[in-house]
């Protein structure tokens, strides 16, 4: 039992390691380059590229999620069962399933841009629906390689993506090809990172066994399908800046780029608490098949994890946000800096989104996600309605954010129907207790020093601040150096002696 333990341990190590390494690559460019454009675009067409967007990211996530989605559940469920050949035959289904739909939905989306779209920013919407055919067949291999329990072949192809992507951002601030430079970025992006992810993939799947799907199998993936094209549909009414039409409607392109760049900078400090989310939720996806009364000690480890990490972030985003945006942007964005604060704290119950989701997927009930999910997005249809009507973006944070913690609450309760596990609240107050004083601490901060020097001064004060308080409050326990001291291993010299430094300092002595 112990080298099974070890092993887990290890593959979530490891894919965590991979997912670290994507999503930090992820967090510099997104960052650096969205900072670069909404400066060069300005609030207005920033808007209405994102409301653009919005709907480019909705159409690529309910095409690629369905079948995706159903490519990990039952390619981990039949490697789990040793089943090879069988696992390389769901592979095969789900990608003819999704070249055909990807085409199909891209057609019908050019058609309606080119019927329906406004005069002047046709060009750009078609460079930006096209993307949406890259964009969609990534998403097969990538959960393919998520079954395997190895996610390394993702980060590289998303490196490649970041890279082609980056270097046309800077050519078209720097030439000023204006939103059809913005757009053609994320097509050229898309199309080399699913060249590079797909080939190896298929590479490694040719050496193995083919085996053929039996009917019933097929049956169970159709309807695993569609139930999770529905549900990402609704998430995308919750989680992916729906709000935008209603801002679109009743606030204008203005409080739609504020909205916008707090979207994004939120989902920034997501990264970590993604991070090793994902890397948990493949190796779930596996245990919930293979040895269903590990899945407590994996989530409350898991949970105690993103406490340690999330809520520092997010509440001292929210604390030094006045500061950061007067440094990043320009002052047409001051007005975003509430939007920015409220988002940052209502956002911290998303790093606890993945587990839920994975264990309800697993245990193949996503009807009653799809029936949460629905009932989600009616609260947060509600709440946009009545909130981004008198508030503009404010409301939009607020509406997003309460939603949010509500579908995640109820999905969460769900989930504890089918798996035993729980949530550790003690360990959530001792680091919220710890979080809270570090980020008062940091605003007051800012407060006093203006500018970029208060802006350093803080973050500077607050880490070793935060990790001061989370030894007083005994947030970590000491078998957590055991679990913690092996990432140490993948840091260079001088970072793994600072790393192992900290972790000694933070992690009790075993009595």
């Amino acid at each position: 039992m112990a080298t099974e333990k070890t092993t887990i341990s290890g593959k979530i190590l490891h894919n965590s390691f991979w997912y670290g390494l994507e999503t930090i690559l992820e967090t510099i460019v997104f960052l650096g380059t969205s900072i670069a454009v909404a400066r060069y675009l300005g609030p207005s067409k920033l808007g209405y590229y994102s409301y653009i967007g919005l709907f480019v990211n909705v159409v690529t996530k309910t095409s690629g999620t369905g079948i995706s989605s159903a490519t990990r559940k039952y390619m981990s469920e039949f490697l789990g069962l040793d089943q090879i050949g069988t696992a390389r035959a769901v592979y095969n289904l789900a990608y003819r399933y999704q070249l055909l739909g990807t085409m199909f939905v891209t057609s019908l989306s050019l058609a309606a841009v080119l019927l329906f779209g406004e005069h002047g920013y046709k060009l750009m919407s078609c460079i930006l629906v096209a993307s949406i055919v890259p964009g969609v067949m990534s998403w097969v291999p990538a959960q393919a390689n998520q079954a395997f329990e190895d996610v390394s072949n993702n980060t590289f192809s998303a490196f490649g993506y970041l890279v082609s992507y980056t270097i046309v951002i800077v050519l078209t601030v720097h030439y000023r090809w204006d939103l059809v430079g913005v757009a053609s970025a994320m097509f050229v992006g898309r199309s080399v990172e699913v060249v590079l992810r797909t080939i190896p993939l298929h590479a490694r799947l040719r050496k193995m066994p083919l085996a053929t799907l039996p009917e019933d199998v097929i049956v169970r993936i159709r309807r695993f399908c569609i139930q999770a094209v529905g549900i990402q549909l609704l998430m995308s009414v919750v989680w992916d800046r729906s709000e935008i039409w209603f801002l679109r409607y009743f606030s204008g392109l203005e409080q739609i780029g504020f909205y916008s760049i707090s979207f994004t900078l939120v989902n920034n400090l997501l990264v970590v608490p993604r991070t090793f989310g994902g890397a948990t939720g493949i190796s779930l996806m596996v245990q919930a098949t293979r040895e269903p009364g590990r899945i407590d000690g994996i989530v409350r480890n898991a949970c105690r994890y993103l406490l340690f990490v999330a809520l520092p972030v997010h509440l001292g985003a929210a604390a030094i946000a006045r500061s950061a945006v007067g440094f990043a942007y320009d002052a047409r964005y001051i007005p975003a800096i509430p939007v920015i604060m409220i988002a940052s704290v209502l956002s911290i119950p998303r790093a606890f989104q993945e587990i839920s989701e994975v264990l309800m997927r697993a245990a193949d009930r996503q009807k009653e996600l799809l029936k949460w999910l629905i009932v989600t997005g009616l609260v947060n249809i509600v709440l946009d309605y009545f909130l981004i009507r008198r508030y503009g973006a404010v409301g939009a944070a607020w509406g997003n954010g309460l939603a949010q913690a509500f579908g995640i609450v109820a999905v969460w309760q769900q989930a504890r129907r089918f798996y035993k596990f729980s949530f550790p609240i003690p360990t959530a107050v001792r680091f919220v207790c710890a979080s809270s004083i570090m980020a008062a601490i940091a605003f007051f901060v800012c407060r006093a020093v203006p500018g970029l020097p208060g802006l350093i001064l803080a973050i500077g004060s607050a880490v070793p601040i935060y990790l001061l308080l989370v030894k007083l409050f005994r947030g970590l326990a000491a078998d957590d150096r055991q679990r913690l001291e092996p990432i140490g291993d993948r840091l260079p010299g001088a970072a793994r002696r600072l790393y192992m430094s900290v972790i000694e300092f933070i992690t009790p002595v075993n009595a």
